[in-house]
């Protein structure tokens, strides 16, 4: 994965300012509020994307009144299957500043989707979800992976996690597992937006746990 473009900081009303680090993709990514924070450490967990870049691309777009105004991006992102996005990082009370970039370039053939992230979806909870499987991912164990996914073969339905921890060998080795397991989506939680915890509800995705396990039985044949 390439480095995202490295920008100066630039003042923030909020006083929220720093660098989320990814040292298993070598990637930074640099935010100056506290939603921006959320919404790079999602992105940067966010398993589908192949390259991220910050404040980045820098656009013009004309007003009702045919005045010509730059506006920059706060992140960039190509997935694994080639489309690319461009995320507006501003909050609720923004919409009206968002509404006039978007509707001026709603026509626009920009080679990219431009969307609105806000703080009903980037949540606390999803951020520190994030910033864990980013721990458990530099932490991956394949022997502690492969015990907690066949640990999963006789779950149905949902859950609450910490059932997912019986008969483990080490809690703290499971629960990254686990970790690693959501990160790939064979676990899946019930409600993204809150923060993972011992009775968060979760459900086992079938048919990634039965492609997770033959990948595992074809590579030890």
């Amino acid at each position: 994965m390439e480095h995202p473009v490295k920008m100066a900081h630039k003042n923030s009303k909020r006083g929220t300012r720093g660098t989320i680090i990814s040292n298993i993709e070598q990637i930074d990514l640099q935010y100056w509020s506290e939603l921006e924070q959320h919404v790079a450490g999602v992105l940067l967990a966010d398993p589908t994307i192949r390259e991220l870049r910050c404040q980045f691309p820098t656009i013009e777009w004309v007003d009702d009144d045919g005045e010509v105004h730059e506006h920059r991006f706060d992140y960039f992102a190509v997935y694994h299957d080639g489309t690319q996005r461009a995320f507006n990082v501003k909050y609720v009370k923004d919409k009206a500043a968002v509404d006039a970039v978007f509707d001026a370039l709603k026509d626009v053939d920009l080679g990219f989707a431009m969307i609105w992230v806000n703080e009903t979806m980037a949540t606390l909870g999803c951020f520190q979800n994030a910033m864990s499987i980013l721990t458990a991912r530099e932490n991956y164990n394949a022997e502690d992976y492969l015990d907690a996914l066949m640990s999963l073969e006789g779950i149905h339905g949902a859950v609450y996690f910490h059932s997912l921890l019986k008969g483990a060998r080490n809690l703290a080795d499971r629960r990254e597992a686990l970790l690693n397991l959501i990160d790939r989506g064979v676990i899946v939680i019930a409600n993204e937006l809150e923060r993972l915890a011992d009775y968060s509800k979760v459900h086992i995705s079938r048919p990634l746990l039965a492609q997770e396990l033959k990948s595992y039985v074809q590579s030890v044949a």
